[in-house]
């Protein structure tokens, strides 16, 4: 299949699939999402044929960006060097790519296990959030604004923050060990995501109050307004990642995110924000899992916002909006939160696939 049809094939398939449901949902009363048990054989078929059909995609620049530097990076990995492990470089994806290319691996079969891990991590996750209703949760997964984008292109990035999410899911249900395994190999595919990972520790076990950090996400929006690039090179002097020190450079002031402060992006980052809000403080619903998600989701994205005015700040975004289909959906599904809420949920979930399709289609 040609490259260029790839994105819009793919577009087209998960928006049907939302629509579908959406509508399914509007006509619906009651709170029979509450109640429902669907089967995970579903979302489970659906993740296998993108798992093979994206990882099979042809190694292109121009429509799925990154892809070919890690195919040149790939080809170029040799065979000779030893294991030596080292907390300070990305070793988990360094011995991924040369483990797979000692067993004969092609590039192919390469992006299809990257594939099967970053789309199967995230099923896993989604069916320990949202255990009765996972083909749901996984429609608002697939129909999120970059799920597309950091499976085909910021791939490292992609296959580390899912693979947080699932950690997540096992930290809340008190299964530190594994836990603490994922997010080791997490670090070692990525080490942006200590960002998340710190602030899952601070949404879990430290701040418990969402109303702090959402003061705090509001603080962060001054300070950005105030300070600017003092902020992004006090971040780049802290090591947290070295591309960061590249990104604030004249190389790359075209670049994405680099035309000042983004409110287009900051109110999109606000709609987890306000859901989580509403949920856990003007309903008072009491869900610890769905609070630490908010709260660690709030947190990240402050340090977005702290640095938004970044060339491809979209990076640096993706360390909270990793988790946005989660909050959005895990509400929906295991919360009681309106009388008619499967029609609620049948608007959202249009409202919300609606809104990927304008932004591929229309805006970027």
């Amino acid at each position: 299949m040609p490259a260029s049809l790839y994105a819009p094939l793919f577009l087209l398939i998960t928006t049907i699939m939302a629509f579908s449901s959406g509508f399914i949902y509007l006509g619906s009363k009651g709170y029979t999402l509450q109640i429902e048990k669907n089967n995970f054989i579903s979302p489970l078929i659906i993740s296998l044929i993108f798992v093979f059909w994206l990882g099979n995609r042809p190694i292109s620049g121009a429509y799925f960006g990154d892809t070919a530097n890690y195919a040149a990076s790939y080809a170029l990995m040799g065979r000779e060097r030893a294991f030596h492990f080292d907390l300070n470089s990305e070793w988990t994806w360094f011995y991924l790519m040369l483990t797979s290319k000692k067993l004969g691996l092609d590039i192919h079969a390469f992006f299809t296990i990257i594939e099967a891990g970053y789309i199967l991590s995230v099923l896993w996750a989604v069916k320990r959030f949202m255990p009765t209703n996972p083909m749901l949760g996984m429609l608002f997964v697939f129909t999120s604004l970059m799920f597309f984008t950091f499976g085909t292109n910021g791939l490292r990035n992609g296959l580390a923050c899912n693979i947080i999410l699932l950690a997540m899911s096992f930290f809340f249900d008190d299964k530190y060990i594994v836990g603490a395994l994922l997010c080791l190999i997490a670090f070692g595919i990525h080490r942006s995501t200590m960002l998340p990972i710190v602030g899952m520790f601070g949404g879990f076990f430290l701040l418990t109050n969402l109303k702090w950090a959402i003061y705090f996400w509001f603080f962060s929006i001054l300070l950005s307004l105030a300070m600017g690039g003092s902020i992004i090179n006090f971040f780049a002097s802290l090591g947290f990642d070295d591309r960061m020190a590249s990104y604030n450079t004249l190389e790359y002031a075209d670049q994405f995110s680099h035309t000042g402060f983004r409110w287009d992006f900051l109110l999109y980052s606000a709609m987890p924000i306000i859901m989580g809000w509403y949920v856990c403080i003007k309903k008072q619903i009491r869900d610890d899992w769905y609070k630490a998600l908010c709260i660690t989701y709030t947190l990240c994205n402050a340090f977005w916002v702290m640095v938004i005015r970044a060339a491809f700040s979209n990076r640096f975004a993706y360390l909270s909006w990793f988790m946005y289909p989660i909050i959005i959906a895990y509400p929906l599904i295991n919360l009681p939160i309106w009388k008619d809420q499967d029609k609620k949920t049948g608007i959202i979930l249009l409202v919300y696939s609606s809104f990927n399709l304008f932004m591929w289609t229309l805006y970027w």
